[in-house]
């Protein structure tokens, strides 16, 4: 298994080496990296223990406390959505394991345990060098020290645990569901609570007067119990593994029937694609974004320079782009141009073109909108204050890529997805442009504007079609 890993690596790197000097090279560049990390991560924090921070070390202590946290937060959160969690099951070679009898635990462990193990020796490394530069005699250090371990601790065993979860379950892309959705507002709020816990006192170094002693080992001794919790969870998952588990149950995943709506057609075909896996990542992202300031309101609403119609104006903007980064995918896979014959089947099969457009609009506005909903609740929950046209942008934006599509009509790839088209992306950019006269206008007549423009759009939307399903012509009589 060793031997095979290392080839694995080595042809996908297409060197010209053995195994044997591969491992020598990775060793000698392990070591080097190391030791030029370390010496460069060390100077820095000490120029920051020596100098801007030299009277505040307690609130550093904090701060760095915090950045362990977030730092393994964002562990867990990619063994969940990440391609790390297809790294076991995933693998083509399964198979060829199974009929050389590879035991499937050292598949497990050498394909999911180890890497992670890898991963995570970074994090407590760092860990190790930032609490040993700011060391200190006092009570204060001890609490951080203890935190900094329980909380490594607890991120250990949820990746441990999130490993053989999904080794022990047949690949499948990601996708949004209830369980993901309601782990990543849960982690979100844990983080959002912590970090409004530690910098709930006013003042620049408020959160080292009393504070971490008196919360510090409570969150400590939860923090363990949690993590022995998720480590018998994980005991089972081990005892569960197998080929048979894992190599059955894709096989009836891929015989369970997929009838329904046009609706959870769409749905599905997205979200069980690459593009959906992309387009999750960024929807459960967001749903652990605003868990987080949920979490954090008792350092909530933070204070800004900008005024209330500068910040609704960088508001909009910053919709715009985040939009588009959900619906170029969403479009590209489920678009008009690449799921029109559906569209078209499901019409002559006794759905009313009315009915089927309206499903279509609705799993459209569902997904390309949303961001433009995350975008408002961060902005009331981290400002206070209320952005509305973001969400009008968010279907702006939607239907001006159905539009443009419909319009320029790019050509389907031999995947059947949507292929770029330099027309297609002019169009969009023309009809999402009428956004920026928000900037000359005040946010109280912009958001009448977009209120208007994005009904515009969506009846034009609704129309181009409604248009587009009814003149398709069949393939034997054209």
């Amino acid at each position: 298994m060793r031997d095979f890993r290392v080839f694995e690596i080595v042809n996908a790197l297409r060197l010209s080496l053995t195994l044997d000097s591969f491992r020598v090279l990775v060793a000698f560049g392990s070591i080097a990296l190391v030791v030029v990390g370390s010496l460069a991560f060390v100077s820095a924090m000490s120029v920051l223990r020596d100098g801007p921070f030299r009277d505040d070390s307690a609130g550093v202590l904090v701060w760095g406390l915090l950045a362990i946290l977030y730092s393994t937060a964002a562990m867990v959160f990619s063994e969940i959505v990440s391609s790390r969690r297809l790294a076991v099951s995933g693998t083509p070679h399964l198979e060829l394991f199974r009929s050389l009898e590879l035991p499937f635990r050292q598949v497990v462990v050498r394909y999911g345990v180890i890497p992670l193990f890898r991963r995570m020796a970074v994090l407590y490394y760092a860990a190790a060098l930032f609490l040993t530069v700011f060391f200190e005699p006092t009570a204060n250090y001890s609490n951080i020290v203890a935190a900094a371990v329980s909380v490594l601790t607890l991120s250990s065993a949820a990746c441990l645990y999130s490993v053989l979860h999904f080794a022990s379950a047949p690949a499948r892309r990601m996708s949004v569901r209830w369980p993901a959705c309601g782990l990543m507002l849960l982690l979100g709020l844990v983080l959002g609570a912590v970090t409004g816990v530690l910098g709930s006192r006013p003042g620049p170094s408020a959160i080292s007067v009393g504070i971490v002693p008196d919360y510090l080992p409570l969150m400590s001794l939860l923090a363990c119990a949690a993590a022995g919790l998720v480590l018998l969870g994980s005991i089972r998952k081990w005892r569960a593994l197998g080929y048979r588990r894992v190599l059955l149950a894709a096989q009836l995943s891929m015989h369970r029937s997929q009838s329904g709506t046009l609706t959870r057609f769409l749905l599905l075909d997205l979200l069980c694609s690459k593009q959906g896996s992309v387009v999750g990542s960024i929807i459960l992202a967001w749903i652990a974004v605003v868990g987080f300031l949920l979490g954090a309101g008792g350092v909530l609403p933070l204070a800004t320079s900008l005024n209330s119609q500068d910040l609704q104006r960088s508001l909009v903007g910053m919709t715009v782009l985040l939009s588009l980064g959900i619906t170029e995918p969403m479009l590209h896979r489920i678009g008009p141009t690449a799921k029109l014959y559906h569209f078209r089947f499901a019409w002559e099969n006794g759905n009313s073109a009315g009915s089927v457009v309206a499903s279509v609009i609705r799993v459209y506005f569902l997904l390309g909108g949303i961001i433009g909903v995350f975008i408002f609740c961060c902005a009331f929950l981290m400002f206070g204050v209320p952005a509305p046209g973001t969400v009008l942008v968010g279907i702006v934006v939607t239907a001006s890529g159905i539009i443009a599509e419909t319009l320029s009509r790019p050509p389907i790839s031999t995947d059947g997805t949507k292929s770029n088209d330099v027309m297609d992306a002019l169009f969009t950019l023309l009809l999402v442009s009428p956004c920026s006269l928000i900037l000359v206008l005040s946010p109280e007549y912009g958001t009448l504007l977009l209120l208007g423009y994005s009904i515009l759009l969506t009846l034009g939307a609704a129309a181009c079609l409604r248009t587009h399903l009814l003149k398709l012509r069949s393939s034997s009589t054209a």
